[in-house]
């Protein structure tokens, strides 16, 4: 799949969380007509929130060991500390 049909997907996509979004805050507000703007808006910042925070997770780096490496333990340097303790 191109760039372009990738980002017009995603696209749709937020789009279609925004009507959801605003849908449910219009039912819980009373279904009262002639504020659909602000339920939209309400709803884009909720998503936009969601987003930025999704965003800012992954691009966490992994915690580093002692070792220096990310994600794995250096097994070989802990069982090599237990055999010198025994």
């Amino acid at each position: 799949m191109n760039d372009l049909a990738e980002s017009r997907r995603q696209e749709m996509k937020l789009h279609e969380e925004m009507e959801t979004i605003a849908y449910e805050i219009w039912e819980k507000s009373g279904r009262v007509h002639g504020r659909d703007l602000e339920h939209w808006f309400e709803a884009e910042r909720i998503v936009k929130e969601r987003y930025v925070m999704e965003t800012r997770e992954m691009k966490k780096p992994q915690e580093k060991t002692k070792t220096g490496k990310s994600g794995k333990k250096d097994v070989k340097n802990q069982k090599r500390k237990k055999s010198e303790e025994l």
